[in-house]
C-alpha cells in the first residue's frame, strides 16, 4: 500500500498488476473508496478496482487477426467470444522497485505459455501518488529478438462508483473530446455490433451528450469512442468531488461502460477507460482502416502512455 495525505492505494502484482483499492480521504478524515469497492481478495481480474490493458485493449473478434502476412490466432476469453482486454489482465507481475508514493511493476511474456501473439513482448507499469493525483504510466516493448513487427495498443479498465458519500449524486461524465471540436482530430461514436465497430466515429445523440456535462442516468452504454479523455471530469455534486482525466497524446480512444443487473437496473458502477485503440483495432488494421490507434511496434521498440486523475474537493 502506498499514500499521501489524501490518497491511499493498494496494487496486487499477483493480479495482473490491478490496483485493488483507490482511497480519498473525506473532509471528515474517513477514508472512502473513489474507485469501486472490489471483492477482498478480489479473485478475477474484471472485480479490480482498475486494471492495466496490454499489448491490445478491449475486443479481438474470436481471437483471431491477420498481420504481416500471417494469421494469429489467441484463446477467447469471455462470453461473448472475442479475446478481450489483451493478455496481462491476469498473469502476476514482477515488483521492480517500490516508495511510500509509487511502485513499478514488470512483465515478462516469456515467462508465460504461449499466447498466439505474433511476438513476445515485456510491459512495464507504475503507479504513483501526488498529493491528490493519482498517476498511472504503462509501456510495451517488442522482444528485441522478435521476427518480426508487432501491433500494439494499451490502456486502463478503472471501475467509478454512481455515488460516493452522499446518496443523492447523480454522477456527471464531461467528455468534451467527443465534441465537434475536439482538439486531437476524428472524435464520435463508433457504431458497432457486439461492441465491435461496423463504421467510422460519427457526431451522434451519445457523443453530444457527454459533451454536454449531462447525468450519466440510467441509460446502458457499452461504447467506443474517438476521442482523448485529456481534460475530461467526473463529477459527484452531492459529495462535492471532481476528477479530473490528464491523457499523454498516445491515449486517443475512450471506452465508457454503463451496465444494467439482471432485473434491467443501472449497476452501481461504472466505468471510463482511456485506451490507444478502438475496439478490434487490430482486426480493422488490416481491413484498411485510418485512425485505429493500433501502433506497429518493431523487434526491439516501446510504446508507452501515461494517465493521471486529480481529485478536487469543493
Amino acid at each position: 500500500m502506498i499514500e499521501t495525505d489524501a490518497l491511499r492505494l493498494r496494487v496486487l502484482p499477483g493480479l495482473g498488476a490491478g490496483v485493488q483499492a483507490l482511497s480519498l480521504r473525506r473532509p471528515d478524515g474517513a477514508w472512502y473508496p473513489l474507485l469501486r469497492a472490489p471483492t477482498d481478495p478480489p479473485d478475477h481480474f474484471n472485480s479490480l478496482a482498475c486494471y492495466p490493458l496490454a499489448p491490445w485493449s478491449n475486443r479481438v473478434r474470436a481471437g483471431r487477426f491477420r498481420f504481416a502476412g500471417r494469421e494469429h490466432e489467441m484463446r477467447p476469453d469471455w462470453p461473448d467470444g472475442t479475446a478481450i482486454h489483451g493478455l496481462v489482465k491476469d498473469k502476476p507481475w514482477r515488483m521492480l522497485d517500490r516508495s511510500p508514493v509509487s511502485v513499478r511493476l514488470g512483465f515478462d511474456s516469456r515467462d508465460h505459455a504461449p499466447s498466439g501473439y505474433p511476438a513476445a513482448f515485456t510491459c512495464a507499469a507504475r503507479y504513483e501518488l501526488e498529493g491528490a493525483v493519482f498517476r498511472a504510466s504503462l509501456a510495451v516493448s517488442i522482444d528485441d529478438d522478435a521476427e518480426s513487427p508487432a501491433p500494439v495498443g494499451l490502456g486502463f479498465h478503472p471501475f467509478f462508483p454512481r455515488r460516493l458519500w452522499d446518496a443523492h449524486d447523480e454522477v456527471v461524465v464531461a467528455c468534451r473530446a467527443f465534441g465537434e471540436d475536439a482538439p486531437r482530430g476524428l472524435c464520435g461514436r463508433y457504431p458497432c455490433d457486439g461492441m465491435l465497430p461496423v463504421g467510422r466515429a460519427v457526431q451522434d445523440e451519445v457523443a453530444k451528450r457527454l459533451c454536454a456535462d449531462a447525468p450519466l442516468g440510467a441509460g446502458f452504454l457499452d461504447d467506443v469512442f474517438a476521442g482523448s479523455l485529456d481534460g475530461a471530469a467526473i463529477e459527484w455534486p452531492s459529495s462535492g468531488v471532481r476528477a479530473v482525466f490528464e491523457c499523454s497524446p498516445g491515449l486517443d480512444h475512450t471506452v465508457i461502460y454503463a451496465g444494467h443487473d439482471a432485473f434491467g437496473k443501472p449497476l452501481p458502477f461504472f466505468c471510463v477507460e482511456p485506451v490507444s485503440m478502438v475496439n478490434n483495432g487490430f482486426n480493422l488494421l488490416e481491413q484498411g482502416w485510418e485512425g485505429t490507434g493500433v501502433r506497429v511496434l518493431n523487434p526491439g521498440e516501446s510504446f508507452e502512455v501515461e494517465w493521471a486523475t486529480r481529485v478536487v474537493l469543493a
